[in-house]
């Protein structure tokens, strides 16, 4: 009786471990039309490389696993992109095994322009929220099991950043741009708001303004600005692009008690950087963290982000901890990642900055 009951355990632990080896094996792509004849000639060659690039970054971040295999899989990504010298890493706080990893690129004077996006991925479970409680502490032993692909939320971001990175590097720019990618965005904004409490005076008073992509490049879903978060006149300006270059902007929101790593930088202070803690990570707040250093500041930003991403089934998920949402769960896949949607964003980020850039028009 006992030989038998340790059989069919040992048989259920190898059906597992095979189950979660041929997953991670198996190879996820961006859904891609680029080597279709029949849209050749939509596609321009800069285009299908540029095209082809951010799929692979998409890619990379997904095939890669849990939440510091993305973080080594995105430095990975930088030394392709020839920015390792451009590189630093910092750590986020007590708690945290993830890093920030920060590209500068240096313009003709020292203002400073950020571009930020989360490259952390979660599940919604019982297991993650008390991870969540306790600041993200268990992250290395759950995410390489979760569910969620992190496609969507956020390698799209991600992705998008880093092209960028790689595009500015390479121009004569004015501005000075820091690309940061930010880890621990999805157990409370951590890193976002470390990096934002230990800037110095000379440096956070340099900065110009933010630009924050999270979730874009979403199938059937059209990127958006999000009006009620971000500086009114890069709002205007940004639409103004879009319609310029014939590309679909929406205008969204960012949801009531939603938000992303723009909120450290439009405003913080002790007691903000406090409350967010505690609204995340509720007895994780009570824990210590370098952001508690947080001075008060705030700053101009923008924010894009798909239209309407999140669902009812978001919002049940939450309440009952499971990952049937759109995102923080198995539906968040690699397979709703549309390729067209995810250059358009890069296309009219780049553009929005090289106006600002040569126009100092904000």
């Amino acid at each position: 009786m006992i030989i038998n009951f340790m059989l069919r355990v040992l048989v259920l632990l190898i059906l597992l471990v095979s189950f979660f080896v041929l997953g991670s094996c198996s190879k996820k792509l961006v859904p891609s039309s680029l080597d279709d004849p029949s849209v050749e000639n939509l596609w321009s060659f800069q285009e299908k490389r540029t095209v082809k690039s951010l799929n692979k970054t998409v890619e990379k971040l997904v095939q890669s696993g849990g939440n510091i295999r993305r973080g080594k899989a995105i430095l990975e990504r930088i030394d392709d992109f020839g920015l390792v010298e451009n590189t630093v890493k910092e750590s986020i706080d007590w708690l945290s095994f993830q890093k920030n990893i920060l590209i500068e690129v240096k313009g003709r004077t020292d203002s400073i322009v950020y571009i930020v996006s989360h490259y952390d991925k979660t599940d919604i479970n019982p297991f993650t929220m008390i991870s969540l409680l306790l600041d993200g502490f268990l992250d290395p032993l759950l995410s390489w099991a979760f569910l969620s692909d992190g496609a969507i939320d956020n390698a799209t971001g991600v992705a998008v950043s880093l092209e960028l990175a790689k595009e500015l590097f390479q121009s004569d720019l004015e501005l000075t741009y820091r690309i940061l990618l930010v880890g621990s965005e999805e157990t409370g904004l951590r890193g976002s708001r470390s990096h934002v409490a230990r800037l110095s005076d000379s440096i956070a008073n340099k900065i110009l303004y933010v630009i924050n992509i999270d979730m874009v490049g979403v199938k059937n879903k059209a990127n958006c600005v999000t009006t009620n978060v971000g500086n009114r006149e890069l709002t205007k300006l940004s639409l103004e692009i879009a319609e310029d270059l014939n590309i679909e902007l929406g205008k969204g929101k960012i949801p009531f008690l939603g938000s992303s790593d723009y909120a450290a930088f439009k405003k913080t202070s002790f007691l903000k950087d406090f409350g967010r803690s505690f609204q995340f990570n509720l007895t994780g707040a009570f824990l210590p963290q370098r952001s508690y250093s947080a001075k008060k500041r705030q700053n101009e930003i923008i924010n894009f982000s798909s239209c309407d991403v999140l669902d009812t089934g978001d919002y049940i998920g939450s309440a009952l901890l499971m990952p049937i949402g759109t995102i923080h769960g198995f539906r968040d896949n690699i397979k709703l990642v549309d390729e067209r949607k995810l250059y358009e964003q890069y296309k009219l980020t780049l553009s929005l900055i090289k106006r600002v850039d040569s126009e100092g028009v904000f």
